[in-house]
Parts: C-alpha cells; sequence; structure tokens
C-alpha cells in the first residue's frame, strides 16, 4: 500500500491529497458513511475509495481498528473478484499473526 501511496505524491498530488485526507479523517472519525466514498464489499471486508479513482480495501479488528490491505486504481469489475481474495487473505495472515502474538501496533498521535 505505501508504495501506491508513495508514488501518488511523484505523480499525481492531487490524488496523493485526497488518499492523505481520506485516511486521516477515517482515522480520527471511522469509515465515511456516503457509498461514494466507503463501501462493504463482502461481511468483512470494505473499501475506501477517492474521486481520483483510488481505492483502499480495509477490514475490521477489535475497537473498530481498521487494518487496510493495499491500495491500487480503481479495478475493472472483472479484478474485483481478485481484490476481495487478495484482502480475505489478507485478513486471514493478520488474524493468525495476532493470534501468534506476531502484531505491534505502532499508534500516532496526530
Amino acid at each position: 500500500m505505501l508504495e501506491l501511496v508513495d508514488g501518488l505524491l511523484v505523480d499525481s498530488k492531487r490524488d496523493y491529497d485526497q488518499v492523505a485526507a481520506l485516511l486521516k479523517r477515517t482515522a480520527a472519525h471511522g469509515p465515511p458513511r456516503s457509498e461514494r466514498l466507503s463501501r462493504k464489499l463482502t461481511d468483512d471486508i470494505y473499501e475506501l475509495k477517492t474521486r481520483g479513482g483510488i481505492r483502499i480495501p480495509y477490514f475490521y479488528d477489535e475497537g473498530r481498528m481498521i487494518i487496510c490491505t493495499e491500495a491500487l486504481r480503481k479495478p475493472k469489475k472483472t479484478e474485483l473478484r481478485s481484490l476481495i481474495t487478495r484482502a480475505l487473505a489478507e485478513r486471514e495472515r493478520y488474524l493468525e499473526a495476532k493470534r501468534h502474538g506476531d502484531i505491534e501496533v505502532i499508534r500516532e498521535d496526530s
């Protein structure tokens, strides 16, 4: 995810600013209620969206902590199933690592 976000800073400052603002807002207030900016993809996977076409799949952990799995340009409809499969696999890896105590949460105060 960081590679795409870092690349946006070089390629498209407008997209970078939208992603940064969306992530900051989501961290402070939770996901947007507007389906234009956030929507449910499956029972466990959701997606943050920017006007510029950036998509950030995510899931929740305890305490409504949001775990982002990747960031990418809007996928084609035929690619959406792959995105969901990858996000579900990342969720399973995350939960397994958490069960084994291999997750370190670093909180950054803004």
